[in-house]
């Protein structure tokens, strides 16, 4: 599936390089929150908090007024890592609250020793071709086609030791649509905000064994998505 992502990466710069009045962009998106949980059990492992965020950095060329083709390729901490599938779908294989990246358990007493917790991190990579439904000196509603592959791991906080272990790895794979909008200030700096995904999503979890084998379990989801871990702002700055 990599091959195929770096295949479209690879047909959308030949489609640039055809194009001598191309305009070359650059930019990023950022997504942030941070959430606590508390089930009112007052037990060792009621509370959980943390935060969960994603940096997107951006590269792209404006092919015309309608048409442009780019890439994203960033890094991501928490559950913002694992996308838009819906929490019932993977992210229950996580057993984490939804939109809580679990960093740290604290028992409910004055100290706050941790007794449990959750990293997960990842990195994304994500080819899209954009093409504007409506253009205008000030504003852009667009529609991104992305073909995106993040590679994800987490630790899990070991109760005994106090030590980060290795847990179990991801690989998602998402194909679809997202839409947003530009705000243009002038002819280069640019405001944007992508809002939620529709598409397919495929998520494998591979997890070793106490027996050195490994165990796989797979995801997939055809829907639309928007929530506040899959809604992004950012900038663009045309040359």
């Amino acid at each position: 599936m990599k091959k195929i992502i770096f295949a479209a990466a690879a047909a959308l710069m030949m489609l640039i390089g055809t194009k001598a009045n191309a305009q070359l962009y650059f930019g990023g998106s950022v997504a942030f929150s941070t959430s606590s949980f508390d089930d009112g059990q007052n037990t060792a492992n009621s509370k959980t908090s943390g935060t969960s965020f994603k940096f997107m950095p951006e590269v792209g060329f404006r092919i015309n007024d309608r048409m442009a083709v780019g890439g994203t390729i960033g890094y991501m901490h928490g559950i913002a890592a694992l996308g838009s599938l819906d929490p019932n779908d993977y992210k229950g294989l996580l057993l984490a609250a939804a939109g809580v990246s679990g960093d740290r358990l604290s028992a409910n007493n004055s100290v706050g020793v941790n007794v449990g917790g959750r990293k997960i991190d990842g990195v994304r990579f994500a080819p899209y071709f954009r093409f504007s439904i409506v253009n205008s000196r000030r504003f852009d509603l667009f529609v991104d086609g992305v073909i995106g592959y993040s590679s994800i791991k987490q630790e899990n906080l070991n109760q005994a030791t106090g030590a980060w272990v290795q847990g179990p790895t991801y690989g998602l794979l998402e194909i679809g649509a997202r839409p947003g909008f530009l705000v243009k200030f002038d002819g280069h700096f640019s405001i944007m905000a992508h809002i939620g995904t529709a598409g397919f999503q495929n998520l494998t979890q591979t997890q070793i064994n106490a027996d050195n084998s490994k165990s796989t379990t797979t995801v997939s989801r055809i829907g639309l998505d928007v929530d506040s871990a899959n809604i992004m702002l950012g900038f663009i700055f045309s040359l």
